[in-house]
């Protein structure tokens, strides 16, 4: 959880935007998944993680800037703990 913490704030270095456009959710997904990759065990395991964890970002903070505002949150979000739960059950 501690890289995805990274990831993400390394993430907000590139961006200033108040909402999550395409690029953004690309870009995330592109920096999880390289992170994902080296615990999950397989590319899927992966992919349902990272699609996940975003989906889980966006629903509980609509603006990007919020999101990286509670970045520390994330660590003990039950929800995101429960992403990769599930990715791992796969």
């Amino acid at each position: 959880m501690k890289q995805l913490l990274t990831l993400i704030l390394a993430l907000s270095l590139f961006s200033c935007k108040d909402t999550w456009d395409g690029d953004d959710k690309n870009n995330w997904k592109q920096a999880c998944m390289e992170n994902a990759r080296r615990w999950a065990g397989s590319e899927e395991k992966a992919k349902t993680y990272c699609d996940c964890v975003l989906d889980r970002m966006i629903e509980k903070y609509p603006n990007e800037n919020d999101a990286l505002e509670h970045i520390n949150d994330f660590a003990t979000d039950s929800s995101i703990l429960k992403c990769k739960q599930n990715a791992m059950k796969n």
